[in-house]
């Protein structure tokens, strides 16, 4: 790649919203304090350099690109792939080899193979579900962004798909499987995405929840952030197209400080005050509007869910897919019993697989690392089946 102002400035912003998004989980961060940030480690006063070169100025010495690659790849605003386009686009001298000279140690994570127990958080590590994602984006590729609610049983994946659409359109191929798509929306930089849990008790705070959601969409955060606060700024600042992912809405329709005012607040203001630029996607047990009748809180706001999803197993086809994963192939005779035994629900199908990847370290034979399986499997299934019914 040729030396490169434009592309220099595109993988630098693109860099500083990935950074923005990974810290957000654990502390607000706004894009100005990712700058300062980036802008002290330099040595500079701030974000004034960071956001000169987002502009499309190269730093002057290679001394600065270099500490400024740093950075980034050490807050994870980087991979490996974009850390070589980085470097050759500010017309670093020989930038592949130099990868390998200046970050011996950045790119050596290891994931799992199977996971067991929390929700998928990385892309590669995601599985299927290719007919609820084609359906979903379908509805965020114009305007207005519609609402979407995903419904499916515990332990059924919802939360992982939910982590999964807001990651998977700007993640890097370094992140990503062998022919896993991110091209699910045509300028996926423009859009922002809010995730809230509202399992995490801060959540069903309606000051700390508020806070939180204009922080994450780098909008101001006022002193006293009530609801009128609230529409006032996201109905002044908002301009891109914008994407909040609520995580168990039952546990928020629970709250007593989230109300009907506070449900009919966010109908309004995704229907009438924000352009079309503001869509919902969340997940339940249950479809939201009974779920408000349930809470005696029924709202407009559960009414604009008019594309519901239902999470089932996997196809056949993505079922075997998360099995070949492996990084040891299992034998075609075991596939076919995992498959079986699972009913192909991801979660079971993991619990499974990391049972017959491990039987060799543990030394079971084959009915023994079956049977620890099936054990190990055994309260999963049995909420996943009853509940289904």
């Amino acid at each position: 790649m040729a030396r490169s102002p434009e592309k220099f400035a595109q993988l630098l912003t693109e860099a500083v919203y990935r950074i923005r998004i990974l810290e957000a989980r654990t502390i607000k961060k706004t894009i100005r304090i990712v700058e300062d940030e980036l802008g002290y480690a330099l040595g500079r006063e701030g974000s004034s350099c960071i956001e000169y070169w987002r502009k499309g100025n190269i730093p002057a010495t290679m001394d600065d690109v270099e500490k400024l690659a740093r950075e980034l790849v050490k807050r994870g605003g980087l991979d490996r792939e974009g850390l070589e386009q980085f470097l050759a686009s500010a017309g670093y001298p020989q930038p592949t080899s130099s990868c390998d000279e200046l970050f011996p140690l950045a790119f050596h994570e290891e994931l799992a193979p199977f996971v067991v127990g929390p929700p998928i958080l990385h892309p590669r590590q995601f599985f299927g579900r290719e007919q609820e994602l084609t359906r979903i984006f379908g509805l965020w590729q114009r305007f207005p962004l519609q609402n979407v609610a995903v419904i499916g049983k515990h332990r059924s994946g919802k939360t992982s798909l939910l982590h999964y659409l807001a990651k998977v359109t700007m993640a890097r191929p370094g992140q990503l499987r062998p022919g896993q798509r991110t091209d699910w929306l045509s300028q996926p930089e423009r859009y922002q995405w809010a995730f809230v849990d509202f399992q995490n008790p801060r959540m069903c705070d309606r000051d700390r929840l508020l806070r939180h959601l204009l922080g994450l969409l780098n909008m101001p955060v006022p002193d006293a952030c009530d609801l009128n606060s609230f529409i006032d700024i996201v109905s002044h600042h908002l301009q891109r197209p914008t994407l909040i992912l609520m995580d168990e809405i039952g546990a928020g329709m629970a709250s007593p400080e989230l109300d009907q005012q506070f449900w009919w607040s966010l109908r309004s203001l995704g229907s009438n005050y924000t352009g079309g630029k503001l869509g919902f996607a969340l997940t339940a047990h249950e479809p939201p509007s009974i779920l408000a009748q349930a809470y005696d809180k029924p709202s407009p706001f559960f009414n604009i869910f008019g594309h519901t999803l239902t999470l089932g197993p996997l196809s056949d086809a993505e079922a075997r897919e998360l099995v070949a994963s492996s990084p040891e192939p299992f034998d075609p005779v075991d596939v076919e019993w995992i498959l079986n035994q699972s009913g192909r629900w991801p979660a079971l199908l993991q619990v499974l697989c990391h049972t017959r990847l491990a039987a060799p370290v543990e030394g079971w034979s084959d009915n023994a690392w079956r049977e620890e399986g099936l054990s190990r499997m055994a309260p999963l299934r049995h909420v996943l089946e009853s509940e289904h019914e």
